[in-house]
């Protein structure tokens, strides 16, 4: 009897071990060898759920936006606080880490390759809507949705400036410092609907 495989499962799987291996030694250093070598199968494994590198790559890129997307609305749904939101996909834990290291290898190519451009600016659409709608519950819908872009925009900078910060000197960007600082650009937002 054939053995029946999971054709997504199998894919997903793959792109997963790609993941880590970009996290852990950057685009340049994967390979579909070294990919199928994680796998413990042969190249033909990856080259079935995958046309080249690059579709390969573009894969293991989505995974990182996903996965702190889905850190990101999960924390939502749940009703944490704004605050405690935002830390979700800050590179304080291994998970976020490994997040922001496969961010980094890809943001270069967001400057020359159509796909992860776009690939880019929707996650960073997607990112303002949901910031607005966790400013739209923390203000209970009062600000116009305009307002809300604008303030959400200046969240995602925030989160995203102190998070690339970390990356480079943890030591000295600790999740205390990092929460403190988007505490007061909350504190500021806070102000701005007040005011």
């Amino acid at each position: 009897m054939p053995l029946i495989v999971d054709k997504a499962e199998r894919r997903a799987m793959v792109a997963r071990l790609a993941f880590g291996l970009v996290a852990d030694r950057g685009i340049g250093a994967v390979t579909f060898r070294q990919v199928a070598e994680a796998a413990g199968t042969s190249t033909a494994i990856v080259t079935n759920y995958f046309h080249d590198k690059n579709d390969l790559l573009f894969e293991v890129y989505r995974i990182a936006n996903r996965e702190a997307m889905a850190r990101l609305e999960a924390a939502f749904a749940a009703g944490e606080e704004l605050v405690d939101c935002l830390a979700q996909v800050l590179p304080v834990t291994t998970e976020g880490q490994r997040n922001w290291r496969v961010w980094l290898a890809f943001w270069g190519l967001a400057h020359s390759e159509p796909a992860f451009r776009d690939e880019t600016a929707a996650n960073a659409r997607a990112s303002v809507d949901l910031y607005a709608r966790m400013l739209a519950r923390r203000y209970g819908g009062v600000p116009a949705p305009a307002l809300l872009d604008h303030l959400a925009r200046r969240l995602v900078a925030t989160v995203g400036g102190v998070g690339l910060q970390a990356c480079f000197d943890l030591g000295d960007w600790p999740l205390e410092r990092l929460r403190a600082i988007i505490a007061d650009e909350i504190a500021a937002l806070d102000i701005v609907i007040a005011g």
